[in-house]
């Protein structure tokens, strides 16, 4: 809280005591002359020369207080009031201050800094209402566009309870024709059957990846609609705590209609006739851990043993099939073990145990048996089928195991970098202009895509790309995930002094495209955009080396964010990618540095940054900036013609 400390009323007692303090002087001057002079005679004329002294001088300081208290203390006092009303009211006028030899420009600067606060928030103000209006506008925008959208999306809660839903979601429910329809803080069970749901929740739980999503199918309670979901955590959101520990996300389902799809499917799958059943991938883990869950809430215990694999199937079908299988084992089976390996181009499912075998005949007797997956009439056999998969009894010297094939399914390698899965948007492209030239075009209003490469040598001549990597900028903004990143299979070896730079191997890019096609993609990605690379020369170098093998013309504006830091801190500045972010504020992480990826998403970071600088230093558009670019040619080759 401020303190009052009057500062008028100080001042006045100020000078009261100094007018004081004279008088006592003055008494005690004339006392002593008079003791001085030892004459009586003078002693009248003493006190009324004092008298008079005495009123001349509290006079002149009552004169002098009156002239302070009104042109400094009074005018402080006026200006602290205003400066507070504007500071903490909405006042919008600031009254001019007036010449003052005794405060000087004081005042008027206070004055001037009282008008520069008003406006700045007046600007504030109506840019917040401008953007408020904005955010409306492109709310309704979204609204619609999600009352369009062909699926049905919904946003539940970790309790499962309905926090949004748009329009198909109402039709996909059946809510319309039932009177019922779907409303918010009611549980998602009041319209679907959750098994599958649930065992898709604990599973995206238990994978601790953001990025993870799982292919479910379900269906709806009152008309026994199939509907083909995909279920995505939410990211950071708030949900319930259980037992102490970190509040669970909530999850988004995107739903559609596949009833009359898996009825064609179903006929399929129990005449042995396999269709095109919606299979998704899913890791092997996750299908281990989600049928130990559902053994142990059976009472039964299963070790796994996986091999990280990604599986072309439907995890619930398979999780339902192999559940059944345990379930059926002779009695007493003991030490029950899941086997998951590569086999082929699929993966090979072994069940094994102690105890008796099961013969084959008994597995043939199995298949035909039905299985609860939210399907009428769907056997193991059906499902079997679904997969293009089969299994086999084996009662080898290891003991007795059943194996199961699926046809389709890769090592789990590791997770490229992760792009968000977000609405993108940006409705100011509405009222842009798409004629002008680049070289009129203001920097924020330009295109760019940022790219970096990752190669088995330094010498364009000699040396292949490995890696490719790049991000755009639109409108001022880097577009989180409009991201092209690849891998290249040079068709040669990676020297090992390079794979100790960027990490990348022989065995990651056997699977990669050629050069020709990862090129061939970048152009067609970086197309009327301008390019923006760190050390450009070398990147484009590359680029250009295969223009003639690609039939890709790289004509496309280039800036060099090494250019840039030299016009921007001198050429006699480090102009290293680390420096440059260093001086910028940027971080570039261990990891990232050094991947293709890494180092161009900073560069993207760094030009977004360097934007506002040129801009302040009145290089506005392309053209200026290419301009003071060239004075700078001596520290690095200008790549625009």
């Amino acid at each position: 809280m401020a303190i009052s400390y009057r500062p008028r009323r100080r001042l006045a007692l100020l000078f009261a005591g100094l007018a004081a303090g004279c008088l006592a002087a003055l008494a005690g001057g004339l006392i002593y002359g008079y003791h001085r002079a030892n004459d009586p005679d003078i002693l009248e004329a003493v006190v009324i020369g004092g008298v008079i002294a005495g009123f001349v001088i509290s006079g002149l300081i009552t004169w002098v207080w009156l002239l302070i208290d009104e042109n400094i203390a009074r005018r402080a006092q006026r200006l602290t009031g205003l400066i507070r009303a504007g500071t903490h009211s909405q006042i919008t006028q600031f009254p001019n201050a007036e010449p003052n030899p005794y405060l000087g420009d004081l005042e008027i600067a206070a004055t001037e800094l009282a008008h520069a606060f008003l406006d700045t928030r007046s600007i504030l103000q109506r840019t917040v209402e401008r953007e408020t209006e904005q955010l409306a506008l492109e709310k309704t925008r979204l609204e619609r566009l999600l009352g369009d959208v062909p699926v049905g999306v919904m946003i539940c809660s970790a309790e499962h309870q309905l926090v949004f839903y748009n329009g198909h979601v109402m039709s996909l429910l059946g809510g319309l024709e039932t009177g019922i329809p779907p409303g918010l803080n009611r549980p998602v069970s009041d319209y679907l059957y959750t098994s599958s749901i649930e065992h898709a929740y604990e599973r995206l739980l238990r994978t601790q990846d953001p990025e993870a999503a799982s292919d479910i199918l379900c269906a709806t309670v009152e008309e026994g609609r199939v509907l083909a979901a995909r279920m995505r955590l939410l990211d950071e959101t708030p949900g319930s705590k259980t037992d102490g520990q970190q509040p669970h996300p909530g999850y988004v389902l995107t739903i559609r209609d596949v009833t009359g799809d898996l009825a064609t499917h179903s006929i399929r799958a129990n005449t042995d006739r396999p269709g095109d059943w919606p299979l998704s991938m899913i890791r092997s883990s996750d299908l281990a851990a989600a049928l130990q869950a559902t053994l142990r809430s059976k009472g039964m215990l299963i070790a796994i043993d996986s091999t990280e694999l990604i599986l072309r199937c439907d995890g619930f079908q398979v999780i339902a099939v192999l559940s059944l299988l345990v379930q059926r084992l002779p009695s007493p089976a003991e030490q029950i073990r899941l086997i998951i390996t590569p086999a082929g181009a699929g993966a090979k499912l072994q069940i094994e145990w102690q105890g008796k075998p099961l013969a084959q005949h008994d597995l043939d007797r199995l298949s035909d048996e039905p299985v609860d997956v939210g399907l009428a009439n769907m056997t193991v056999k059906g499902i079997l089928s679904i997969h293009g998969a089969y299994w086999l009894a084996d009662s080898s010297a290891a003991g007795p195991q059943v194996n199961l094939f699926l046809r389709e399914a890769r090592l789990a390698q590791r997770r490229p970098p992760s792009i968000p899965r977000a609405v993108v948007y940006d409705f100011g492209l509405l009222s842009k202009a798409g004629n002008a030239e680049v070289s009129a075009t203001q920097l924020d209003e330009l295109t760019y895509v940022v790219f970096d490469t990752e190669t088995t040598g330094l010498n364009a001549e000699q040396d292949d790309i490995v890696q490719i990597a790049a991000v755009r900028i639109v409108n001022g903004r880097r577009i989180q995930n409009e991201v092209f990143d690849t891998l290249v299979n040079p068709r040669r070896t990676i020297p090992a002094s390079s794979t100790k730079v960027h990490g990348i191997t022989d065995a990651m890019v056997a699977n990669a495209p050629d050069i020709a096609t990862a090129v061939q993609r970048f152009h067609k990605f970086a197309q009327n955009a301008v390019l923006v690379a760190h050390n450009a020369p070398f990147d484009m170098g590359f680029l250009k080396k295969y223009e003639a093998q690609t039939g890709c013309r790289f004509s496309n504006p280039i800036l060099d964010t090494v250019l840039l830091s030299a016009v921007l801190f001198g050429e006699s500045e480090s102009h290293s990618l680390d420096a440059l972010a260093h001086r910028l504020g940027i971080t570039i992480s261990e990891e990232a540095r050094h991947t293709a990826i890494g180092d161009a998403t900073a560069t993207a970071d760094a030009i977004l940054k360097i934007i506002p600088v040129l801009k302040a230093r009145n290089l506005n558009t392309f053209g200026d900036v290419l301009k003071e670019v060239r004075t700078h040619r001596r520290l690095l080759q200008d790549l625009n013609g």
